[in-house]
This record gives structure tokens, C-alpha cells and sequence, in this order.
């Protein structure tokens, strides 16, 4: 795109600014002019015209551009709403483009973030505009019509109006806003409230009445407070909790299903080619089935690396593009070693997936009256005593230096039997004489996807781990804390470790709910240098 000639109207505004910034962080010049100077030559002459004006005047913006703009010109509209638009754009004799930002003008980066496209008379710049958001790693999404209009009502003008009229009933209630009587979710909530406020109100009282969508949603959206007032004010406590009950079964994920943050990036792995990734060896391992998860192509090249150290290496030295490395289990805890490397080899985390752990007893043999000896990790017997105790109560116990290790060496051995993973059944080509064999059912291992750099394909999680090193004195770690109860962040979890600098120095690893790009993350970080020395994002888990 860089011979190509851009204008855009509007571009003194904050949006139509930022994009102007954008394009000129990709090489792309262009060239701007008010919301309502669209009679320009700059507009005479150009290849692609964005319109980022107020949703009221844009539909006349798109009229006098279109008479104005040559037939070839690519027109695209950054509207929030566009039903309106949409209609003006098809009488033109340009190619047309709605382009729905989803966020706002104060994100330095598009890195990860959501971009809305609706195509509404073809040209062959789309491919290119879209090649060039994708490329700095912004995330393309492509509906109708119709489709982004309802959505929006939700998403948008639904969740405003929500908390306006929770703000408008905390006020007139005389509630504090500002945390003194608090729990996390309430000043998770007022600061959603906040942010809400803080828009344009132009913005926001043009999305409650322009979007055709909308009424029908709110209506809706009203009869079901009234469902619910109704129980509450008649005490209907049994129906109250099986709404609850009905409404957690389809909003929050299933607890006994692993979901993963690597399940969800399938189809964007699916376009990484020849990556090579590394996990903890060797083949057959806990961390080989993690490692599979996340690759869906033969390109992608699975390298076992032997010890954790070996796999940071790798990447620093750039021999790996990814790694699958062990973060944290259930029953055992963080894995520190992974937590000091990253810090170590200044690397970044792309996001987790979770393995249930499930151990089962492996063997040549078809039987368990067969078996005379198990073999296996003393951490592997360990998990499965109780198995062990109650099935096999007077076979040899033998120790290995690995799981995987001892079926190495004595897979073809009759009588002896094995702890280990499904995977490795496979692989060593053993029966499976009982499955799920651990002690406890909820066994499960976090695993972070880790680089040298952010990846801009990766869908970031909300949640995201911070590195701080800290002055040491009196309430400091009270202080910290309440910079994120303050700003309405959730801390899910908080890790120190010795800064081996000096003796009783230490730093943090925090895992906070929120998204890396967040405001309220950066805002927080700002806020926090007053008391670290060092604050870093360590990526997204």
C-alpha cells in the first residue's frame, strides 16, 4: 500500500486520528481534513477515503464524497452502527467498506485487537487493507449486515445502558463509587461503569437510538428484569436458584471439561508454517501431549528438549520458534523453574492450556494377574498408591528415573507393568490394562506457550502475568495490592521468589484478570513505578 494515496475525513478527530498514526506506523502516508471538509483534493485524488465521523452525519459525508471521489476510489466507513450508512454506501459508484474498529482510540497498538469487516460493494483494496491490519497483528472479522448491527446492540448499546442505569441508581442512593465499602466484584463492576461513562456522549446516546436492532433487545432485555423482580419480590427462592442454575450451565464453561486457551488459537496455528516447537522430553511425556495440542499441520516440527533450561535456551538462541513448558500443577504447585527462566532469558508467554493428568497402567501384558512388577517415577507410584494398594497388593514396587525412562528400557519385559500417559501406550505400542489409574481425579497441569516475542496471531487471554521487582521496606506489598483493588483488577495469583541480588530481596509474579492491552493494566503500571523499580509484562495467560 505504499503507493497508494489515502485520505482521511474526519481525521482530526480522536478515531480518524489514531488511524492516521497507524497507517504511518506501517509505512502508509496519508493525508486528512475535518468532518465536514470533505470537498478537498486530497479527496479528488485518492485511492482509499476512511469517513470517521459522528454516526448522525455520516450518511451525508458518504453522499457528498462519493460525487466528488473518483469511480475507482475504495470508500470506507468506521461507523459503530451501520444500517444507515450501509444504504448511502450502496447508491455510490465507489467500492464500499464498513470498518468497525472495537476499541478505542487511546490503544498505542492493534496488536491482538478486533476489527469488524462488512463488505459492501466489492474492490480489490479490501484484500489489501485487510493484508495490512492482519500483518500488524490485528484480528479481521468478517459478518453481515445485519449480523453486526445485532451484535452491536448487545455488545455495545445493551451493556451501556446497563450501567448508566446502575450508575444513576448507585448515585441517587448515595453509594460510593470509589471502593471504601467494596468487594472485587463490585469494583470489577464501577469500573466497567467508569469506562462506560468516560465515552463521547454523543457516541453513546447515537448507539441507544440509531441502531433498528436494538429496540426489540432492550425490550427483551426489560421483560426479563421484570421475570426476575417478580420472584425476587414474591421470595421465590427454589425458582430464583434454578435460573441461576440454568444461566451457569450455559454462561460459564463446563468445570470437568478441560478448556484451553491453545484449543481456542487452532485455526490461527493452522496458518503457521514450518514452526518449530519444543517440549519437555522425551516423546511420550505429560508436556509431549500438551505439545500437541496446539499444533495442527506436519510443518510444525515437535522437538523433545531434556530439561526445562534447554528449552529457554533453545529459544533465546532462536534454534525454537515456541515452547511448551510446564507452569503449574494442582496438587504440586507453581513450577519455579519456568517462572526464573522467564525472567532469566527475557521471554514472553502467549497463553495456557490445562492437561488433566491422568495416569493409567500400561504393559505387554493383556492381564493384571500378569503383572509381578510396576515400574514407574516414584512421583508416578506415589500419585497412584491407592490403586496399587487395593489391585496389585503384593507386586514389586521399582523405581525409575523417569516415566519414561523405565519404559525405555523394559517395555518387552513380561510380568512388569508401567505408570505413564495414554501417549506413551502408544508410542511404545503397550496395552492399556486400566486407565485413570491416580489417586486424585483432579490432577491438572497448566502448560504456557512461550517465545521470544509476543506472538501478534495468538488470541490474548484476560488474563496476563506481570513481573515486578519492589523497594523494600514497610507495607510495601500492601500498597501494590491496593493499586489493583483500586483500578477493579482481580488478582488470581501472586508468586514471590528470592532476586539472588541481594539477601531477603525479592520479586513478584502476579497473574492479574485482565487483558495485556487493557487501559486499566496500563494505568495500574504507571501507578506502580512509584514502588518497583522494574515492572514488565510477561504476556498473556
Amino acid at each position: 500500500m505504499d503507493n497508494l494515496r489515502i485520505h482521511i475525513i474526519g481525521g482530526t478527530g480522536a478515531m480518524g486520528n489514531w488511524l492516521k498514526n497507524f497507517l504511518e506506523s506501517q509505512g502508509v502516508s496519508s493525508t486528512i481534513s475535518g468532518k465536514n471538509n470533505s470537498k478537498s483534493d486530497d479527496v479528488k485524488n485518492s485511492d482509499i477515503i476512511f469517513i470517521s465521523v459522528p454516526i448522525s452525519i455520516a450518511p451525508k459525508v458518504i453522499d457528498e464524497t462519493s460525487k466528488i471521489s473518483r469511480d475507482d476510489v475504495l470508500l470506507v466507513d468506521l461507523s459503530s452502527i451501520i444500517s444507515k450508512t450501509s444504504k448511502s454506501l450502496e447508491k455510490t459508484k465507489n467500492g464500499a467498506l464498513c470498518m468497525h474498529l472495537l476499541f478505542g482510540p487511546k490503544l498505542s497498538s492493534i496488536e491482538n485487537q478486533k476489527v469488524i469487516f462488512v463488505e459492501i460493494k466489492k474492490h480489490k483494496l479490501i484484500e489489501n487493507l485487510r493484508k495490512l491490519i492482519q500483518n500488524a497483528g490485528g484480528q479481521i472479522i468478517n459478518l453481515g449486515l445485519k449480523e453486526h448491527d445485532f451484535q452491536m446492540a448487545h455488545i455495545q448499546a445493551l451493556i451501556h445502558f446497563i450501567n448508566i442505569s446502575l450508575a444513576k441508581t448507585l448515585l441517587q442512593n448515595k453509594i460510593n463509587t470509589a471502593g471504601k465499602i467494596s468487594t472485587p466484584v463490585f469494583l470489577n463492576q464501577v469500573s466497567v461503569l467508569s469506562r462506560v461513562l468516560a465515552q463521547d456522549e454523543e457516541l453513546i446516546s447515537q448507539l441507544q437510538i440509531n441502531n433498528p436492532e436494538y429496540p426489540a433487545i432492550l425490550k427483551n432485555h426489560l421483560k426479563n428484569q421484570e421475570v426476575l423482580i417478580k420472584l425476587i419480590i414474591k421470595k421465590k427462592e427454589d425458582l430464583i436458584k434454578k435460573e441461576i442454575r440454568t444461566l451457569k450451565s450455559q454462561v460459564e464453561p463446563n468445570p470437568t471439561k478441560i478448556q484451553t486457551i491453545i484449543d481456542k488459537h487452532k485455526s490461527l496455528k493452522l496458518n503457521l508454517k514450518k514452526v518449530k516447537l519444543g517440549f519437555l522430553g522425551p516423546n511420550g511425556t505429560f508436556s509431549h501431549q500438551a505439545a500437541l495440542k496446539v499444533v495442527d499441520s506436519n510443518e510444525q516440527t515437535l522437538i523433545p528438549k531434556p530439561t526445562l533450561f534447554d528449552i529457554f535456551q533453545a529459544l533465546s538462541y532462536g534454534e525454537l520458534d515456541f515452547g511448551v513448558v510446564p507452569a503449574e500443577n494442582s496438587t504440586e504447585g507453581t513450577i519455579r523453574e519456568t517462572l526464573d527462566f522467564l525472567v532469566k532469558f527475557n521471554l514472553k508467554t502467549n497463553g495456557s492450556l490445562e492437561l488433566k493428568v491422568n495416569q493409567n497402567l500400561l504393559s505387554k501384558e493383556s492381564s493384571l494377574n500378569k503383572i509381578k512388577k510396576v515400574i514407574s517415577h516414584p512421583q508416578g507410584i506415589a500419585q497412584c498408591k491407592h490403586y496399587l494398594n487395593e489391585n496389585l497388593p503384593q507386586v514389586q514396587l521399582e523405581y525409575s528415573a523417569s516415566t519414561l525412562s523405565g519404559i525405555a528400557n523394559d517395555a518387552a519385559k513380561k510380568g512388569v507393568a508401567f505408570i505413564g500417559p495414554s501417549l506413551a501406550a502408544k508410542l511404545y505400542n503397550l496395552n492399556i490394562l486400566a486407565k485413570n489409574i491416580e489417586d486424585n481425579q483432579n490432577n491438572i497441569t497448566k502448560f504456557y506457550l512461550i517465545s521470544k516475542h509476543l506472538n501478534p496471531l495468538a488470541k490474548v487471554s484476560t488474563k496476563t502475568l506481570l513481573f515486578l521487582t519492589i523497594f523494600n521496606r514497610v507495607g510495601i506489598l500492601r500498597d501494590i495490592l491496593s493499586v489493583f483493588a483500586d483500578l477493579g483488577i482481580n488478582l488470581n495469583k501472586i508468586e514471590s521468589r528470592p532476586s539472588k541480588e541481594k539477601v531477603w530481596d525479592y520479586y513478584f509474579f502476579i497473574e492479574v484478570e485482565v487483558n495485556l492491552n487493557d487501559q486499566k493494566l496500563t494505568q495500574a503500571l504507571n501507578i506502580l513505578k512509584q514502588y518497583c523499580p522494574v515492572t514488565k509484562i510477561l504476556g498473556a495467560v
